[in-house]
């Protein structure tokens, strides 16, 4: 089947989509006539493979290019196998899209001068009677149902193939981002590339933030998972009910996506009526209420009503196709305090396991109406203390997913250089058992403000990929946009771990997103990366970094003695540390002013501004402590800290501005705002501790107590 047409790269609707595909398929265009003659065949030096290789990400395992060819665009042609499915058609529709505008231009009656063949191969390698080096091996590599292979066919011809649909969309995904790179007037210099490719890890997402609507995006860069929340219900015979948009998972199908939907945390299930109809079924006491706004209280599973409910929304999603349900289980520590469920905690069954088990429970009835679905239960930092009993009780065909909040010693919102998968659940996922983890690609989930963090996002990957997990399921708020950087970096590595360098990365990076000069980005992202590190790497267990650097001011006049490698100054051991962070800063600054990008010398504005403040808070702390009545000469010094720490905090609050509006966001989200408020608040806090020292609040910043 010869296949030209448009590409589906982006969108949101999948109507749309689904449009642009059928118009690509359906499109007239003459069928492959014998090709006629040989193209003609160029050498390629490792200098140019580099250059190739820069326009890919994620960069695959093995992949070598020794030769090129040299074609009219108009004499591509993009063959697909007889009874493709719809998602090897849209993979080779993102690759005639490349095409198009050329062949429009084009004499309908010129014969192919290249022919790309794509199509899942049968298990001995073989593609529409042609026999693809390497296609066979495919199904022996890891998560092998999205490997593929890519090979030329003599000089004139290549395939691409994959023992399975997803992995044919793959290796479109990548085979066109070489060309993008080489499309030039009517002629397109094609890599005959030898590649054999397959992803470390088995998922590679998000949950929240933009990431419904950023399918088409994910599929870009093998990002391949999206969970998200479904509306749940009871209908009028007490039973549950859940609901989902079909739309969401048709579109997802066209770019190799994984939808899961998710259950939310079950002491949240207020808004679906549960309570209202079987008030008998919340749990009883103030042991099963969280002190918080809403007070989220526990069911009682004791009480055989609410296994069965949970049950009703998990067949419910059964029912509707989905690959997967995720169920999360209580967010905070609530325990029912009825007579039963007290025994069963005394016996080793408290809240959290007895929620786990009642997944479980729901699984035969499930698999009724989806065979092949999967069951996951997300552990949080209720179910912390609880953690250890979970995994001893789980059947291990329920997977597991794990994030903890607040107050975990191995917090998932968490941007330290700490481990995050600790030996407990480490142990479970090296016995090959299935486990995914929810962290942050940001600086926090509690704040927004910019961080280009290539070590970072390597260092979390490696980690998950050495542990052997099979799912990342990040959170990035309020979207991917402000966060472009991070995220895609996140699909580099969790795809191939052990490919790239930081520096490496942000080379390839810049050189997507068209900036003249990569190797400069890639100079000014590792010097920003680290400096960032540094600064949000001191929020753990879930506290923003803007929380911790505004406690620091507000306990400046404190008994206690701030010590530099702890706290706010974690990072920081000495004060050349910092010295050092803020030549970083400027040398970062000099670059961004030379790539004349708005958004990098906003971003390195707010980074040199946040090491200022939190340097000038120590100087301030170390001043007091060393001389707690201060003489003229030290008040003048600690007015000149208090006034260089306020002129950086309106330089960070401008930049954070100015660097959500050069992406063309805003930054009004409440965390955004928070954001703002929490850096003019440190320099107010600070301002009114040393008000007794004589010193005065700068201006512009509020004075009163």
């Amino acid at each position: 089947m010869d296949l030209p047409g448009r590409a589906i790269i982006r969108g949101t609707g999948f109507r749309r989509d689904r449009r642009l595909l059928v118009a690509a398929l359906t499109v007239l265009f003459l069928p492959i006539s014998l090709l006629q003659g040989e193209p003609i065949v160029q050498k390629v030096d490792s200098r140019e493979q580099a250059g190739w290789l820069r326009w890919l990400i994620p960069l695959p395992k093995e992949i070598s290019i020794t030769e090129k060819v040299e074609v009219k665009t108009a004499d591509v042609r993009i063959k697909i196998r007889d009874g493709a499915s719809e998602l090897e058609k849209n993979a080779a529709a993102i690759l005639i899209s490349l095409f198009e505008e050329k062949r429009r231009a084009a004499s309908g009656s010129q014969p192919a001068g290249f022919e790309i063949l794509l199509g899942v191969c049968s298990e001995r390698g073989i593609l529409q009677n042609v026999r693809v080096a390497g296609a066979r091996d495919l199904r022996r590599v890891p998560n092998w149902e999205q490997a593929y292979a890519i090979r030329p066919l003599g000089h004139n011809r290549v395939a691409l193939t994959a023992p399975d649909a997803r992995g044919v969309y793959y290796a479109a995904r990548t085979f066109a981002q070489l060309i993008q790179s080489r499309l030039s007037g009517d002629s397109v210099s094609i890599p005959l590339a030898r590649i054999t490719d397959w992803p470390d890890l088995s998922e590679r997402g998000e949950w929240g933030g933009s990431a419904e609507s950023d399918i088409a995006w994910f599929g870009e860069y093998k990002l391949n998972l999206v969970e998200f929340g479904t509306e749940l219900r009871l209908n009028e015979d007490g039973r549950g009910v859940a609901r989902l948009n079909g739309d969401l998972l048709a579109r997802a199908r066209l770019y190799a996506v994984k939808v899961v939907p998710f259950i939310v945390h079950l002491d949240y299930l207020r808004e679906s009526g549960i309570y209202d109809r079987y008030p008998e079924l919340a749990g009883v006491g103030e042991s099963a209420r969280a002190p918080i706004v809403d007070h989220p209280v526990a069911l009682c599973f004791s009480k055989s009503r609410s296994a069965e409910i949970l049950a009703d929304w998990i067949v419910s999603l059964a029912r509707q196709g989905v690959p997967a349900v995720n169920v999360w289980l209580s967010e905070y520590g609530g325990q029912c305090g009825c007579e039963e469920c007290r025994k069963a905690a005394s016996e080793g069954m408290p809240q959290h396991v007895m929620e786990a088990l009642a997944v479980w429970k729901a699984l035969p009835e499930a698999r009724k109406f989806n065979p092949a679905i999967q069951l996951r239960i997300l552990m949080t930092q209720g179910s912390y203390p609880s953690n250890e009993q979970i995994v001893k009780h789980l059947p291990r065909e329920v997977g597991i997913e794990y994030y903890c909040g607040v107050g975990c010693p191995y917090s998932t919102y968490d941007s330290s250089r700490d481990p995050m998968i600790y030996p407990l659940l480490a142990d479970y996922a090296a016995e090959g058992n299935w486990l995914g983890v929810y962290p942050q690609f940001t600086p926090s989930y509690g704040m927004v403000a910019p961080w280009s963090a290539p070590e970072f996002i390597k260092f979390r990957m490696t980690e998950y990929v050495g542990k052997k997990l099979k799912s990342v399921c990040g959170y990035v708020l309020p979207n991917n946009t402000l966060y472009d950087f991070n995220v895609t970096a996140a699909a580099e590595w969790a795809w191939n771990a052990r490919g790239r360098s930081p520096r490496e990365y942000s080379a390839a990076w810049a050189t997507r997103k068209g900036f003249k000069d990569p190797e400069m980005v890639a100079d000014w992202a590792t010097l920003v990366g680290p400096v960032g590190w540094n600064l949000y790497g001191s929020g753990r267990e879930a506290t923003p970094f803007i929380d911790v650097l505004l406690s620091a001011a507000r306990q400046l006049t404190m008994p206690k003695k701030m010590s530099l490698g702890q706290g706010l100054w974690r990072y920081f051991p000495t004060q050349l540390h910092m010295d050092n962070d803020l030549a970083a800063c400027n040398k970062a600054l000099a670059l961004a002013e030379q790539l004349k990008s708005p958004a990098l010398l906003a971003e390195t504005r707010v980074m040199s501004g946040y090491v200022t403040m939190v340097s000038n808070l120590y100087a301030i702390a170390d001043a007091i402590n060393r001389n707690p009545a201060p003489d003229e000469e030290s008040r003048r010094y600690l007015q000149t800290l208090l006034q260089t720490m306020a002129e950086a905090s309106k330089q960070v609050e401008a930049s954070i501005e100015d660097w959500a509006r050069a992406l063309g966001q805003s930054i009004s989200t409440p965390r955004g705002q928070g954001t703002l408020s929490a850096t003019r608040q440190t320099v107010e806090e600070a301002g009114k501790r040393l008000a007794h020292f004589g010193i005065r609040m700068p201006s512009g910043f509020e004075s009163s107590p």
